[in-house]
């Protein structure tokens, strides 16, 4: 086993997917977005898991994310959420991704590949109510849903949005975005048939806006721990499946006046007992947690001095700090706990970076 790793707990992500299916009606499906790897939990074995608790579906970023998820035999339905480039039309239809468009989209490339294999192409539409990223506006939906009629070999699956400002407590914004959601539908006449896909609920739509469920609902951040933030109405009970880990390779004496690391930005005000740990901002430990933040040995708290190395850092070390020691750098050991959220408000970032950024350190999975 690698020296430093990601073990991830399924019985806690499974306990989360039971929680939000749980709080969901029944005639509203569950998608389970594991995009970026499932918030680098691993998104096949997160994806088997959702599938078990009664997940329906799979949402990812990126038309390779969706191959990866086929390539490893998932053949429910995989919904992309980033808009495609016309070389990546082949792809989308031998892969049978379900691919978003909009009326920028080049769409000749999508149906010239659909009719190639002798296929139909599923889309479905984003609609932009206000987040200005991807998707067509409201009032040019009639439009573009007329061009679509063109096009026989692309079907339109259904149609979804994102809220921007859901995750606080002043819902005014999210409300209007859901208004113009509906006139966006109310050009939809597909919108009545039956199978066709209706979603705008993020994680903070699942939890506080129920008007934002329709018949799809996408949690993604609260698949894995966090909430979307702070100010959320509805704070459920969620576990943290994911612990980095790494383990004490050299302890040393650091003398009165000597610094430590790159820069000497600490210097030891009288002899002290270090540590180091083979793990760096190379694995995605946040750089600007240099000299801030602190891990976990012997269920302890220990601070971090210096400048966090590429792929070294150091800490204080107490007495019972000892070469080989295991050290969790987030998660918990013992009754301490290290949660995302405090790691993301010292590097004034959020959860979902702190989690997505751990990508060299290999991942194992545990039941407890």
């Amino acid at each position: 086993m690698s020296v430093s790793y990601i073990e991830i707990n399924r019985s806690a992500l499974r306990h989360n997917l039971r929680v939000i299916r749980s709080h969901l009606p029944a005639h509203v499906d569950c998608t389970a977005v594991v995009k970026a790897d499932a918030y680098g939990h691993g998104a096949s074995e997160a994806m088997r898991i959702a599938l078990e608790e009664g997940y329906n579906s799979a949402a990812v970023a990126r038309v390779e994310e969706g191959v990866a998820l086929r390539k490893d035999g998932f053949t429910c339905p995989v919904f992309t959420l980033g808009l495609p480039l016309p070389e990546e039309a082949e792809t989308a239809v031998k892969y049978d991704l379900i691919v978003p468009v909009d009326d920028t989209v080049e769409l000749e490339p999508f149906e010239e590949a659909a009719e190639g294999q002798g296929k139909i192409l599923e889309v479905w539409l984003p609609i932009d109510t206000g987040m200005n990223r991807i998707g067509t506006h409201p009032e040019d939906v009639e439009g573009f849903l007329e061009k679509l009629k063109k096009y026989p070999h692309i079907h339109i699956h259904g149609t979804f949005t994102h809220m921007a400002k859901a995750d606080i407590h002043d819902k005014t914004t999210a409300r209007k975005q859901l208004e113009k959601f509906e006139e966006a539908l109310s050009h939809m006449p597909q919108r009545l048939e039956k199978g066709f896909i209706i979603s705008a609920a993020n994680s903070a739509g699942v939890l506080d806006m129920p008007e934002s469920w329709y018949n799809l609902a996408r949690p993604g951040i609260i698949l894995y721990g966090p909430h979307p933030s702070d100010e959320m109405d509805n704070m459920w009970d969620l576990e943290y499946p994911m612990r980095l880990i790494s383990h004490i390779t050299h302890v040393q004496v650091l003398r009165k006046g000597e610094a430590i690391g790159y820069g000497g930005t600490y210097v030891a005000e009288e002899d002290m007992r270090t540590a180091t740990i083979p793990i760096g901002y190379a694995d995605g430990f946040h750089r600007a947690l240099s000299n801030k933040g602190s891990v976990l040995v012997n269920g302890k708290r220990h601070r971090i001095i210096g400048r966090i190395c590429m792929d070294q850092m150091m800490i204080a070390a107490g007495d019972d700090v000892q070469v080989g020691d295991e050290v969790v750098l987030l998660g918990r050991q013992g009754d301490e706990v290290i949660y995302p959220e405090e790691i993301a408000a010292i590097v004034n970032t959020i959860p979902h970076e702190v989690m997505c950024g751990l990508k060299r350190v290999p991942r194992i999975y545990v039941d407890e």
